[in-house]
């Protein structure tokens, strides 16, 4: 983790829903940033929700491309849940720049700061009071694919089947070691950060984000021995996954792609993390005991009102 950071001169805003209920609060965060000595650009998604809701503002800078180029703004903002930091995160292709994520939903790992109060607590984080956390990535090369050069994931690399019921095959290596072949509906690569999406859904442990490890999480094995089985983070993955169907799912956090079988293809570290801007006093544990309702137990009564604001949403 890194310290406290510089101030920020200049912020990417990005969203793609702003409901009428959070109105009020989005049109008080975005006076506080306006009443601010701040260049401020708008993805446009994010520029046409607001729109919607008359919040926009005249001479508004938009983003007009869906990447990043030739912008290099001291940080960004998402407004959403953890989808939308990771849209953001396959936005940035990898460029340093730290992401800070407000909370319009309920329950949220990387979209951690809630709409309510976040007028005031972006004014201490503007004037640099923050740390950043550098998250590692997963980066996949497939060739065959014609999956473009930026091919990275925060959460998890998945492989599934497609169309068919019936199981795929998944042999793992690592660094030319074998580790196992699975017989299942698919596998998860999950990073640390995501072990607690997808890969905890499927039994995976929850594993801490400065903990350089990843998870090998099988999907409705048909060998009930096969577990999931934590990793070091450094090395190379080979994965070959087949089955009955000509084709397979292979998807990257929130991005999903059809793909070719048998699907040949490795996955390694990616070259530059991601940056996540945590408040000072956040800590990871205190965030999944919160989230999770860890150390609760109903039989020494009601969980209470905090375990009621915190109720993880329906899957």
């Amino acid at each position: 983790m890194d310290g406290p950071s510089q101030p920020i001169q200049s912020l990417l805003l990005h969203g793609s829903v702003v409901s009428s209920g959070d109105a009020p609060a989005f049109a008080g965060i975005l006076s506080a940033l306006r009443g601010r000595a701040l260049e401020l650009t708008y993805s446009r998604p994010f520029h046409a929700a607001l729109s919607e809701r008359g919040l926009n503002a005249p001479g508004d800078a938009v983003l007009e491309k869906e990447g990043l180029e030739g912008q290099s703004p001291d940080m960004i903002l998402t407004f959403g849940g953890d989808g939308t930091v990771l849209e953001t995160a396959a936005m940035l292709a990898g460029r340093p720049i730290p992401v800070l994520g407000i909370n319009t939903g309920r329950l949220g790992f990387l979209s951690h700061l809630p709409m309510p109060g976040a007028a005031e607590a972006l004014a201490s984080i503007l004037a640099g009071h923050y740390k950043v956390e550098r998250r590692a990535m997963l980066a996949v090369d497939f060739p065959s694919a014609g999956l473009g050069d930026h091919f990275r994931a925060l959460n998890e690399i998945t492989v599934h089947r497609r169309d068919v019921a019936s199981m795929i095959r998944v042999s793992v290596h690592r660094n030319g070691v074998f580790i196992n072949r699975y017989w299942s509906d698919g596998l998860i690569v999950s990073t640390a950060t995501g072990s607690t999406a997808y890969s905890l859904s499927c039994g995976g442990p929850i594993i801490h984000p400065d903990s350089n490890s990843i998870v090998l999480n099988p999907i409705a094995p048909h060998n009930l021995h096969d577990r999931p089985v934590v990793i070091p983070l450094d090395g190379t993955l080979e994965i070959q996954a087949e089955g009955r169907d000509e084709h397979l799912m292979l998807t990257l956090d929130t991005r999903s792609h059809t793909v070719p079988a048998p699907a040949r293809f490795t996955v390694k570290p990616a070259e530059h993390p991601f940056l996540l801007v945590q408040l000072p006093d956040v800590d990871f544990i205190e965030t999944v005991r919160r989230k999770l309702h860890l150390g609760l137990d109903a039989r020494e009564g009601d969980f209470g009102s905090e375990a009621q604001e915190n109720r993880p949403q329906a899957r």
